[in-house]
């Protein structure tokens, strides 16, 4: 009469013996705080890329982002504490990490690496559910395209680079190697006051590799009528895409649990 209670905890022991040795992690990994007085200028936005030396490098990113790089999702589809977004007053943190990614990692396995990360050394524990909201679409624009396609090949990882712009006023970035989808974070990341009120949505349907340069202006300068492109605009006149506002279901997550400061290295 015990031996099916004893045979399911078997199985389930082995389930989570199996499960804890499938899921991947960084090597080793390294958080501390940023430096408040760095430049946002020539840094790179956060992105799953590691270098060829096998390192996985952010710089200045917050909790907010790591989050959405871990799960996919843009900056409204995250309910949680109040110090993830930050006040005028007292500004979201910010953390340098270098973490090490082990030999044949493949691109699908960062993502799950970094949600290791965040639950050991952040405790991040959330649960999911469904709310309608508005999105941006991101679709192909009328007239195709105008994005080329990165030279086969090509060594380097996916990346946006930031810089000031050409024309006064203006910010830049260069993207190379990037999909529809990176294309879809980078421009949360690059102008995330843009898209406060909803996420942006990769629907486009393409499924090439991109190189291009893209420059904007800040929605607060766009807001008191100084010259140059809002980041929508931008978009869709150097991209050939488009941000379409609507309505549609998407996945949420509310935060359980997170720590302000992570464990020690």
């Amino acid at each position: 009469m015990h031996r099916i209670p004893c045979a399911l905890a078997c199985i389930a022991c082995a389930t989570a013996a199996l499960h804890a040795q499938s899921a991947p992690e960084f090597e080793v990994a390294s958080i501390h705080p940023s430096n408040p007085t760095q430049s946002y200028v020539n840094l790179s936005t956060p992105s799953l890329s590691a270098d060829g030396d096998r390192f996985l490098r952010f710089a200045q990113i917050t909790l907010r982002d790591l989050i959405m790089l871990a799960y996919g999702v843009g900056a409204p589809q995250i309910q949680g504490p109040g110090f993830l977004n930050g006040t005028p007053d007292s500004p979201a943190d910010r953390f340098d990490v270098i973490a090490k990614v082990p030999v044949g990692t493949t691109r699908d396995q960062l993502p799950l690496m970094l949600r290791a990360l965040l639950a050991g050394r952040f405790h991040l524990t959330f649960h999911r559910e469904e709310k309608t909201m508005q999105i941006f679409a991101l679709e192909v624009g009328k007239n195709g395209i105008k994005m080329k396609e990165s030279p086969e090949g090509a060594a380097g990882d996916a990346r946006c680079v930031r810089s000031l712009g050409e024309h006064e006023g203006t910010l830049a970035a260069v993207c190379t190697r990037v999909t529809s989808r990176d294309i879809a974070q980078q421009v949360q990341a690059l102008a995330p006051a843009y898209f406060r009120d909803g996420p942006i949505v990769d629907l486009s349907g393409l499924k090439g590799i991109y190189d291009f340069k893209l420059e904007w202006i800040t929605l607060g300068e766009a807001n008191t009528g100084a010259p140059g492109p809002t980041m929508i605009d931008a978009v869709q006149n150097q991209l050939g895409l488009k941000l379409e506002k609507r309505k549609q279901a998407v996945e949420i997550l509310v935060i359980d649990k997170l720590d302000r400061t992570p464990t020690e290295n």
